[in-house]
């Protein structure tokens, strides 16, 4: 396929969806239908509606969870599921000249995408798994509190006054074991992934770096990858009031060497961000 391809990946909460977005006003093609803006993401995921449904609809037939936070790999795909991506990924090739996808449950199909795109280039965001599993779990207790205003009165009044102090406790500890492991299979699967990669086939961004690194990004694409996009203001989409407060995630971890594995993920994929 005679394609400029560019692969968005990185762990849920992590910035693909501005980065995606940048991306996208710089003139990347990144889908026809985009999946809408919902909490947590006010100003949309940017994740490919095609590449969104496909990876649930395998993720549900391997029995796992849909929003693909799962701490393994789906295992292999069947003949059938293998056809379906295979005609998605031409179906787009034959749309576009360059183009690209975001979704972060991407990270659980990459032995299959290096497989059928074997010239893709991978851009990947990591963000450290303390503020990730925080986040997460923010958008949780967002969501029950979403929910719970739109009740009637009297159950409106049992949330806000009996309820919502305790929720984000509950939340945490009953979370934070599960989306950290969710975390290491992500970061880990990008790790194995670029290690089988030419090094002129992907850049690693960290996430703390996003902002002042946008011009570093851009060149390399345009530059190195011939991708044909426009520099747009990065400063124009970053809001630092959209961040969400860190919560201290460590206390709730019952697992310590979860918390080992995911430092020494981190840190390996630190060393080979830009």
């Amino acid at each position: 396929m005679n394609n400029n391809v560019l692969v968005i990946t990185g762990m849920h909460r992590s910035g693909t969806s501005l980065l995606t977005h940048w991306l996208n006003k710089c003139g990347l093609h990144v889908g026809d239908q985009l999946l809408p803006p919902g909490i947590g993401n006010v100003d949309g995921h940017y994740e490919d509606l095609d590449f969104y449904t496909y990876h649930e609809k395998v993720l549900l037939e391997h029995g796992l969870s849909a929003d693909g936070l799962v701490p393994a790999h789906p295992g292999p795909l069947t003949g059938h599921q293998r056809t379906t991506l295979k005609a998605l990924v031409s179906r787009k090739s034959s749309a576009q000249s360059q183009w690209g996808w975001k979704d972060p449950r991407t990270c659980l199909f990459l032995p299959f995408y290096r497989e059928i795109l074997p010239e893709a280039r991978y851009l990947a965001i990591v963000r450290d798994y303390k503020t990730v599993v925080s986040s997460l779990v923010q958008r949780m207790f967002q969501l029950h509190d979403w929910k719970y205003e739109q009740c009637d009165i009297f159950t409106r009044v049992i949330w806000r006054y009996f309820r919502k102090p305790f929720r984000k406790e509950q939340l945490l500890r009953k979370y934070c074991n599960e989306h950290l492991a969710v975390w290491i299979t992500y970061n880990e699967a990008i790790l194995k992934h670029i290690e089988q990669l030419p090094d002129s086939n992907y850049i690693v961004v960290d996430h703390p770096k996003l902002k002042n690194s946008s011009q570093e990004i851009y060149k390399h694409l345009s530059d190195e990858w011939q991708f044909d996009l426009e520099y747009y203001d990065f400063k124009q989409l970053y809001n630092e009031n959209r961040i969400s407060d860190k919560l201290n995630i460590v206390d709730y971890i019952q697992d310590p060497k979860l918390l080992e594995r995911a430092a020494e993920i981190h840190c390996r994929l630190q060393a080979k961000a830009i």
